[in-house]
């Protein structure tokens, strides 16, 4: 199996062209099973006993003792045995995009696929990756589905789910996950859980979880005089503390900032992040029911007009200004991350140090849930194969191999006790794990929205929010002109897909 080249299909051509039919899947003895079997045998036993009679002794009842044999037949358990099942002569060669560049590569050639193959000794993994961004990934799919040459297997994100789903791309999960007995629901994180489903029924598998939360650069918090008597950073706990301190740290003519925003170009992550915002505002990006935008609101002009008053005070970073390795050149006091991001700060700078803190209130700490999923596509070649890997990678052993590997906190709840998650990375000991699952657990947390159109239409929202950054159009007029045109993206969308 050979890639496709990358190319672009318009939203029409992929509603068309893709069609809405599936594939049905049945699993047929593809996954290993160990089962303890009990065997009973019928064993014929000999017992002697002591009985007490009653006798006539001249005449008189009287008593006595009386040794018996007995020969009884009784059912006794002589055997207990583990089966284990033989490795599957399944032979395959498949492909897994797994977009976790040479380091993933390695992770799973190395570590992964030769205990895959003590199981799948005749099926060959290929891993592919697609350079770029997640936006060239989801353009490459589109491109592959449309035309019959996509993965088996990918590692995507969860927002690509629904546009998949709902047009047959992604393969409906539910009668292998039902036939495989370390999976169930209860296993992983459910805010994760539910956005592997679309209509009800689960389209993917999610691997790992992420949230993102304050990073704060030591050496600037140092200088600006913003450490506790440990020498630990102060986080900013309110949005007024935040505001404040990246105006103390904030040096425009040395090219140092206060802050940053997260992404700042027309891609579905500056949606995102200010989405977190609005959250934190006490509003959302769109309704409960995900049928439409709803950020043009009080809660979201207050958290554009913060975003945007930063920017023209000096205190955030503006947008243009290229500074290649910003936050590892402490040329910005606070920006935005999680922690998957650790291992390449070690890796290129191993003194580079920072810290971690939960988002700060305006009238919540919410940050916004999101993930990576591992999606089976109907139009590949091998999907036995493809459901062989996918399953076998979330056995708890492989999963939490994974997490270890490139620093994921992964979806399955269990694996969260075990002592990998018990400290940070390298000696920046206030960069926790435990400051991802704090934040994990505030009340103001939203999920990352999932329905059919939200990928093209938060380009919509990404471009008029850079607009209102470049300080070009006014932060009233963006919310307006985003909200119309994201929202008439996700009717012709709907109609489109013939979703009432």
């Amino acid at each position: 199996m050979t890639q496709n080249r990358d190319g672009k299909l318009t939203r029409r051509a992929l509603l068309r062209g893709i069609g809405f039919g599936g594939m049905a899947l049945i699993i047929a003895g593809c996954q290993p099973k160990v089962v303890e079997r009990v065997v009973e045998k019928e064993v014929t036993k000999v017992v002697k006993e002591v009985v007490k009679e009653t006798v006539i002794v001249a005449g008189t009842p009287q008593v006595v003792e009386k040794e018996v044999t007995k020969v009884v037949k009784e059912t006794v358990v002589v055997e207990k045995e583990a089966e284990v099942a033989k490795p599957s002569e399944m032979t395959a060669e498949m492909w897994y995009w797994c977009g976790l560049g040479k380091n993933g590569e390695d992770f799973y050639r190395i570590q992964v696929m030769p205990l895959f193959n003590e199981l799948y000794p005749n099926i060959t993994v290929e891993f592919g990756q697609v350079g770029g961004s997640w936006q060239d990934l989801y353009n490459k799919l589109v491109t592959g589905a449309a035309g019959g040459a996509v993965p088996e297997v990918c590692r995507m994100k969860d927002y690509f789910t629904p546009d998949f789903a709902v047009r047959g791309v992604q393969a409906d999960l539910t009668d292998y996950i039902d036939a495989t007995p370390h999976l169930s629901d209860e296993m992983w994180v459910p805010n994760a859980w539910t956005n592997a489903h679309w209509n009800g029924k689960a389209y993917a598998l999610p691997i790992n979880i992420f949230i993102h939360y304050p990073h704060m650069s030591v050496e600037l918090f140092e200088k600006a005089g913003l450490v506790d008597s440990e020498g630990v950073p102060i986080a900013p706990d309110t949005w007024e503390d935040w505001a404040e301190t990246a105006r103390k740290i904030s040096d425009p003519d040395n090219r140092v900032y206060g802050t940053m925003l997260r992404k700042e170009d027309v891609s579905e992550g500056t949606t995102n992040a200010f989405h977190l915002m609005v959250a934190q505002a006490g509003g959302r990006l769109c309704d409960e029911n995900f049928e439409k935008y709803t950020f043009n609101s009080p809660e979201g002009l207050e958290a554009l007009n913060f975003v945007v008053s930063m920017i023209k005070n000096g205190s955030m970073k503006p947008l243009g200004m290229s500074i290649p390795n910003i936050h590892l050149n402490n040329q910005v006091g606070i920006w935005w991350h999680s922690a998957n991001y650790w291992t390449d700060y070690v890796r290129t700078d191993p003194d580079f140090r920072w810290c971690t803190s939960i988002n700060p209130i305006l009238k919540t700490r919410g940050g916004i849930v999101r993930g990576n999923h591992l999606a089976l596509f109907t139009a590949a070649k091998e999907i036995e194969a493809g459901w062989a890997w996918m399953s076998f990678h979330e056995t708890p052993q492989i999963d939490y191999m994974y997490g270890v590997s490139q620093n994921f906190i992964t979806a399955q709840v269990e694996n969260h006790k075990k002592p990998y998650y018990e400290g940070g990375v390298g000696d920046n000991t206030c960069a926790l794990f435990s400051t991802e699952f704090k934040q994990f657990e505030e009340p103001g947390n939203q999920n990352q929205p999932i329905f059919p159109g939200y990928q093209e239409s938060s380009m919509k929202i990404a471009a008029q929010l850079q607009m209102a950054y470049m300080l070009e159009i006014s932060p009233e007029e963006a919310l307006e002109k985003a909200e119309e045109e994201a929202n008439a993206v996700l009717a012709e969308t709907r109609k489109l897909l013939g979703i009432t």
